[in-house]
């Protein structure tokens, strides 16, 4: 069978796409260029280049936590800022979540993998000692979807009780997975 790769490209104040052969490897890349370039109307929401970056980079680390299969590369301003390549085995994953929260995070969490009534927990619990003053290392997957709900939140939060200070919060990387059909996925 002959494989054929495809370029899409989609520039410019009409947005128009243009479609073209190309020469590629198995499996898709996709990349975004000056993402803000045409951005008149809304300039006034956006905030410091920094602050936009920053939100930018939140989206990348949290889709690349979802999907361990695949490869991930961020780059700012002419430099990389994150390269991470497919986990495919725990030490890989242990790998890409070092290098997506740091390894201070992973030397000072647990894994778990748990399983009970058709759910499954799994994923990093950073250890008490490890907490921190900002919510920053909070990351919640339900059946691989990034998900901020104050419930799951606080859940966490409460296990964590007896063992942290009022100011402080637990840092986790956890998944929880179950039916499909179990998950309103429009819920906000």
């Amino acid at each position: 069978a002959q494989q054929r790769a495809w370029r899409v490209v989609c520039e410019g104040r009409d947005g128009s796409v243009r479609i073209e052969p190309a020469a590629h490897p198995p499996g898709a890349t996709i990349e975004v260029r000056d993402l803000f370039f045409n951005t008149p109307a809304r300039r006034k929401f956006l905030r410091a280049e920094k602050t936009e970056y920053v939100r930018v980079e939140d989206v990348v680390k949290r889709v690349a936590l979802s999907h361990f299969g695949v490869e991930f590369s961020l780059r700012h301003n002419g430099r990389q800022t994150h390269s991470v390549r497919a986990a495919t085995s725990q030490s890989d994953r242990e790998r890409r979540v070092s290098a997506l929260c740091g390894l201070p995070f992973i030397e000072n969490a647990w894994y778990l993998d748990g399983e009970r009534a058709g759910l499954r927990l799994w994923g990093w619990l950073g250890a008490p000692t490890f907490s921190r003053g900002q919510t920053d290392l909070q990351y919640f997957f339900v059946n691989g979807r990034s998900v901020r709900d104050k419930v799951l939140t606080h859940a966490v939060r409460q296990a964590y009780q007896d063992v942290l200070y009022q100011s402080r919060h637990p840092a986790y990387v956890l998944f929880l997975e179950l039916n499909h059909r179990e998950v309103d996925v429009n819920v906000h």
